[in-house]
This record gives structure tokens, sequence and C-alpha cells, in this order.
């Protein structure tokens, strides 16, 4: 097993920068030394059908040559990839459950505790951690609602976070995962940082505060972070930016519910009767099949009718990640797994409470409702409501919204 901070402090290329060159080889760009190819240590050759990415590496050989190479550079960074990775051979997944267990970040989000030893409230950056981890939290928070739509996750009785990271990481591409195990390897900063920064759930900057706030480093080390983070940056070719304004829920709460907007005050608990109850899953169910059958809409879960926070805190759910689990299962197996681009959720704090929005984008092919214990049927959206469809009205409305491609 060859971990990337192994790899890293053995890396030795001895090349005469003046000599190196880049040409195209069959359908790949490729670095010459002179007359032959320069190898990687394990003798592979830097060639990637990316002309970018291989004249990044030239110029970083050509600039820091010999032993001044970085652990984060470019050339480090490919003859990781092309040596171990592409070799089949992936040691993160063999010390995944030690570094799962090491993780700040894991140890919060599953048992709401860390075994790190936050500022106290006396010292001068008490309030940037405090700021910095708030907004990290967040993000991933974030992450975790867009991505349960996005893989399968069976519930179970762990917790599905670090199921969760395992699975995206397993979706990752070879060079993705390069990035992960190296700022993991040198800044020892855990699987969840990384793996946000190379989605482009955070930026360079958070990701460097969220070291400095969980006191893995210094932040006398901060502007060395961001130089090793704008390397790896420039290396995978990823804009690490965070998306445009999502919608708020905040911003939805005052319209009130109507064609596009609706509220529901719990997923599964039936506050009257003071237990779980499947017709109120079947609400839920009604008006998301509705909105993705129209012109889509956001349903909130966790707010009353009259637009006052009831929180999912009410579902009574072991923690926030289970809930989104439970709803993700409810919409693949009663609406269809087929449907799941179509949804994204988010959790939100409003009233020291916890909102869900599901936002639906309308879907391009009709969604039946198929619920145990109930007939099939299709909804549509009318003004406020969610309406079932018979019949002969269904067939109209799929004649008439979804004209075959």
């Amino acid at each position: 097993m060859n971990t990337f901070e192994e790899y890293a402090d053995k890396f030795r290329i001895t090349c005469d920068p003046e000599t190196l060159d880049c040409c195209m080889t069959d359908a790949a760009f490729s670095i010459f030394e002179g007359s032959g190819l320069l190898l990687t240590q394990g003798g592979n050759s830097f060639s990637h059908q990316s002309e970018g990415a291989i004249r990044l590496i030239l110029t970083d050989l050509q600039l820091f040559h010999d032993t001044h190479l970085k652990p984060l550079s470019s050339p480090v960074l490919f003859s990781f990839r092309k040596d171990i990775l592409d070799t089949g051979e992936d040691p993160f997944l063999e010390l995944w459950q030690d570094r799962l267990k090491s993780d700040p970040i894991v140890q919060i989000k599953t048992s709401g505790k860390s075994s790190f030893q936050p500022f106290s409230p006396d010292d001068p950056l008490f309030t940037f951690a405090f700021t910095s981890l708030s907004g990290l939290i967040g993000a991933v928070n974030n992450f975790i609602g867009k991505v349960m739509g996005e893989v399968i996750l069976e519930e179970s009785g762990s917790h599905p976070f670090p199921r969760l990271l395992k699975l995206v990481y397993n979706t990752l591409s070879a060079d993705q995962k390069t990035v992960v195990q190296a700022l993991e390897g040198i800044h020892h900063s855990g699987i969840v940082m990384p793996l946000l920064l190379v989605l482009g759930e955070i930026n360079a900057a958070e990701y460097a505060k969220g070291l400095i706030s969980l006191k893995i480093q210094p932040k006398e080390f901060f502007s060395e972070i961001l130089a090793g983070v704008a390397g790896v940056q420039a290396y995978s070719g990823f804009t690490l930016q965070k998306p445009g304004r999502e919608k708020q829920s905040s911003d939805l709460i005052p319209l009130g519910e109507g064609d596009a907007i609706e509220f529901k005050s719990t997923l599964r608990w039936d506050i009257r009767a003071g237990k779980t109850n499947q017709v109120i899953e079947r609400a839920c169910l009604k008006t998301i099949s509705a909105f993705l059958n129209s012109q889509g809409g956001c349903l909130l879960i966790g707010v009353r009718d009259n637009g006052s926070i009831e929180g999912i805190e009410s579902d009574r759910f072991a923690n926030e990640d289970k809930f989104l689990l439970h709803l993700w299962t409810l919409i693949r197996s009663c609406l269809g797994r087929d449907f799941s681009p179509y949804i994204r959720t988010r959790l939100e704090k409003a009233d020291e409470k916890t909102i869900c929005l599901v936002e639906c984008q309308p879907s391009t092919r009709p969604v039946f409702l198929r619920q145990p214990g109930y007939e099939e049927e299709m909804y549509i959206r009318i003004g406020p409501s969610s309406n079932a469809l018979d019949i002969s009205e269904a067939l109209k409305y799929i004649k008439d919204h979804f004209p075959e491609r």
C-alpha cells in the first residue's frame, strides 16, 4: 500500500528543464525529454488527452524541477494517479475506516461531538472559528441534501452520512480521487473537506479556514494552504466556486402557498394523533408528484399552513440525515428512481428549527404515485392544491403535456 503522503515523500524526478517539450502522440499530448518520453517513477508516460493539463505539468517541471517540486504540484499529483490509482490500487479505501473515524466533521455529524478541542471564548480566534465552522457545517448539510437524490442509499440502523461519503467518493474520477487523497494526506484534513472542495461545495478559503477552525493546522499556515489548494485546483481543472444563490425558505414562506409553493408541518408524524401516519407521508408525495407533472415548485416540510415554523424535529428521526434518507426512500419507492434528477432537497434553519426544502423541476415524462396500500394515481397542480386525475383526464393531460419525443 502506497499512500499519497508516502509517495510524495519519496517522489524524485530528475530532468533537464531545457530539453522538455510537449508533443502530440497518437490521441494524447505527452511530455518529452529530448527525443524520448519523460516517465514517472513507475515508468508511465506523462500523457493526457488534455493539452492544458500536460502544459501545466510541463511548466511546473520547468519551474520547479528535481527535488524542488511541492507535494501538491501537478507532476506529483499526476504521477500518483498514473503509478497507483490507474493500476487498480486505491490505498484510501484500505484506510477508509481509520480516516473516517478521525475526521472531526464525521464525528460531529454522526455523534454531535468531536475529539477536537474548540477555541475557548476568550481566545482571539473564537468568533472566527465559530463563524467558519457554522458555514462549513451548512455546506455539509447542503451537500447531503443534494447528493441524496443522486445516489441510492438504503435505510438501515447505522448513520447514513459515512455510507453516503463512500458512495460519493466511489463516483469520483481518478483525478478527483487523487486530489482528495493528496489534501487529506498533506493537510491531515480528513475526508469531508477535500471531498467538498473537489465537488465545488466549498472554496479554497473556506477549506483553509476550516482547517484552522478545527485546529488541524495553525493560522500561520493559511497562505501556504491556499497556495497548495491553488495548485490542485489548477491540476483538476475545476472552478471551485459555489453556484449561484438558490431559492431560500426565508424568501418563499412570506409568499404563502400557491401553485408553486406548498407547506407541510411534518413528513410522517400525525401531530393530532401523536404517532406516525402513512397518510401524512402521502400528502407530501402528492405534492411532489404534482409539481413534477406540472410546472415544478417547492415543498417546505416543517412549515405550518399559516407560515409559522413547526420544524422537522417533530418527525422524531434520530438525526437530520435519517430524515433525508427516509424522504428519499419514499420518493424512489413511490414515484420511481428515474425522477430523482428532477428533485433536490436542502435543510435550512429558521427560528432555531429545521426546514426541509424540496425543490422540484417539471418532469419530461408523466409521474404516477404508487404507494403501498393505495391505488396508483396521477396528480397535477391546480392553484394551491394537488389534484388527482381520473383515467380519461390523465390520458388527455399526458397527450397535451408530454408529447412523444
